[in-house]
């Protein structure tokens, strides 16, 4: 017969350290507080996350290249998150490089 633990896995990223420079109890503390948070509560986290992801990839891009217009950045974009084959084959105006 196989013993066999009922109740919430122990997953091992939730024991490692969030950052080299977060100490152990301020992770606790984290994870403690993304478990209490409702499920709206943890999506409306991660959109604003992804929502400020892509703005740094867009402002990245026009750092990068100050002289494309709002179209041509969009394209970049584009071309960066999905590649050149997949981005021409899906956005035709991804066929040339910026």
């Amino acid at each position: 017969m196989v013993a066999c633990r009922v109740g919430r896995p122990q997953i091992a990223y939730m024991r490692a350290p969030l950052s080299i420079d977060t100490s152990a109890a301020a992770g606790a503390v984290q994870f403690a507080a993304w478990r209490a948070m409702s499920p709206a509560e943890k999506l409306a986290q991660v959109q604003a996350l992804s929502t400020a992801v892509l703005w740094l990839e867009r402002e990245g891009l026009r750092r990068r290249y100050p002289w494309l217009d709002p179209n041509e950045l969009h394209r970049a974009a584009v071309v960066r998150r999905l590649g050149p084959e997949l981005a021409a084959r899906v956005h035709p105006s991804a066929r040339r490089e910026p």
